[in-house]
């Protein structure tokens, strides 16, 4: 198995070396990694901005793979934080740059972040949560620099516990999905959701059932660790899930590229 979904020190909300994932990856038997660091362009929080060091990065990356390339496999990536008024600076940060994997995730609406639950101020949470799918629509129909979605229905954290209800956002969420399966783009199994006290990972199975139900294929397994620790958390879940909901591969990048492994 794969973790497309791993973070460092070279995202301002990790603290872990690049190296200090290796050993933990290889010991739970994981066949490669792919390192995917934040990179969230005019992030609204005033406490932390995600950007990275793209030479330094790239640097250090090679040098595991020189050390490690006959035990793990060390891949390439990025999570991109995509929002409606940076598809510009999207275009330029890619320029000249190379990546295995990048990931677009949501992790603001309508310019106000969700960690801290800006993004309800002066509104319910239902109009904060259309703000999130509405974002997110504009975003997979005019960005072209991501291979997947991330963490679809991440919202499920940020609102009042409990009160998300994938079901009511279904008609969205199936237009996000229809956008992703026309331009040969995926999406991810996130098992962070219940390391987040939620009952599902992300996205929960009826919207991975109807992601294979509309001709989607195209599905990595991530952690979204920021710690070693949690390397490869839930996969044998994960692995479950996918095959219930029809899938018999999942999917891997290189250069790019997606390439389907038999479960």
């Amino acid at each position: 198995m794969f973790d497309y979904h791993v973070h460092t020190n070279h995202s301002n909300d990790c603290t872990f070396e690049m190296e200090s994932y290796i050993l933990p990856a290889i010991a739970k038997g994981l066949e490669g990694i792919c390192f995917t660091d934040h990179v969230d362009i005019d992030y609204p929080g005033t406490s932390i901005q995600f950007d990275i060091d793209y030479s330094k990065y790239i640097g250090e990356v090679k040098r595991l793979k020189d050390k490690y390339n006959d035990k793990l496999e060390i891949l390439t990536g990025i999570e991109f934080g995509m929002q409606p008024h940076i598809l510009e600076e999207d275009n330029s940060f890619f320029q000249n740059k190379s990546f295995d994997y990048i990931l677009g995730s949501i992790h603001a609406a309508n310019k106000k972040e969700l960690y801290g639950g800006d993004f309800t101020e002066s509104k319910s949470g239902h109009l904060g949560t259309l703000d999130y799918f509405n974002d997110m629509i504009f975003c997979v129909k005019n960005y072209n620099s991501y291979n997947n979605l991330g963490h679809i229905d991440a919202i499920a954290r940020y609102v009042s516990k409990g009160s998300f209800s994938a079901s009511q956002y279904m008609e969205y969420i199936e237009e996000v999905l229809k956008i992703i399966i026309n331009k040969g783009k995926g999406i991810e199994l996130n098992t962070s959701g219940k390391r987040y006290s939620l009952q599902h990972f992300h996205p929960e199975p009826s919207i991975i059932k109807l992601y294979k139900e509309l001709g989607g294929e195209i599905i990595t397994l991530g952690s979204d660790s920021h710690n070693p620790n949690t390397l490869g958390y839930g996969f044998e879940e994960a692995v479950y899930i996918l095959q219930s909901c029809g899938f018999k591969y999942n999917t891997i990048f290189r250069k790019g590229k997606p390439e389907f492994i038999k479960l």
